[in-house]
């Protein structure tokens, strides 16, 4: 693969390195809607320094573990576990910790800032739809997966794209969410007159964000499209076979 350059789209950039996801996302750059923009269209867009995103991205480079999955190629049901192991383990361990951040957050300030009560209910909104998305994967969506790896033709495959489609919905309905609580946060700055504790509620907001977009980017680029192709070739093989019997 040749070395993307400041021309290259933000996805020829993260098939390259799926982990810059992290740099990006720290400026605020949607990975999913912005896929197709070069460096230097959405340095124009953010007004962003061209030359202070490109060092933040060859450090990345340089300091990236070695053993990073290259999920353009590697095995679904690698992908499958990765995906468990890095992004759904962060939000059980982190969901929990923010709520009760946020609730002492409330209580401290809701008297004077009433925007935390819609802060509140956005962000229960937002952890019931996480919730509900990451066990229909669990449960259907990477069992599925690693049943369909292991069939061989002739074979009557699972079937995903009706499920997939169900999953790229949430997708939405999540991204929507948290834009909101975004949004109530505005930009997940504190206020100047709070505390730490409002400060780590919104560090927390931000490195969860940063942890979405990468999960959703996984997904919607390499492992929903992969699992469909795989699914589709099994059939045509299945059916080949079934009529040359």
């Amino acid at each position: 693969m040749t070395h993307p350059d400041a021309h290259s789209s933000l996805r020829e950039w993260l098939a390259l390195r799926p982990g810059l996801a992290r740099v990006f996302t720290r400026y605020g750059i949607d990975l999913c809607h912005a896929s197709d923009m070069s460096l230097d269209d959405l340095c124009r867009e953010k007004n962003l320094d061209p030359l202070i995103l490109q060092a933040d991205i060859d450090r990345a480079t340089r300091c990236a573990p070695h053993d990073m999955g290259d999920w353009a190629s590697a095995p679904l049901a690698d992908l499958c576990q990765h995906i468990e192991v890095s992004h759904h383990a962060f939000y059980r361990r982190e969901l929990p910790r923010l709520i009760e951040l946020l609730a002492k957050v409330s209580h401290a300030y809701a008297s004077n800032r009433p925007e935390m009560r819609e802060l509140e209910a956005a962000f229960q909104e937002f952890r019931a739809r996480l919730e509900s998305h990451i066990e229909r994967e669990e449960r259907e969506l990477f069992p599925a997966i690693r049943q369909l790896m292991k069939l061989r033709p002739p074979a009557d495959p699972p079937g995903l794209g009706s499920l997939i489609s169900l999953l790229e919905v949430d997708h939405e309905a999540v991204n929507a969410s948290l834009l909101r609580i975004r949004e109530l946060t505005h930009g997940f700055v504190a206020p100047p007159d709070t505390c730490q504790t409002f400060q780590s509620l919104l560090d927390g907001f931000w490195e969860l964000e940063m942890n979405l977009h990468q999960n959703v980017y996984e997904e919607s680029r390499f492992l929903f499209p992969r699992a469909v192709r795989h699914e589709a070739a099994l059939r045509a093989t299945s059916h080949e076979k079934a009529i040359r019997s």
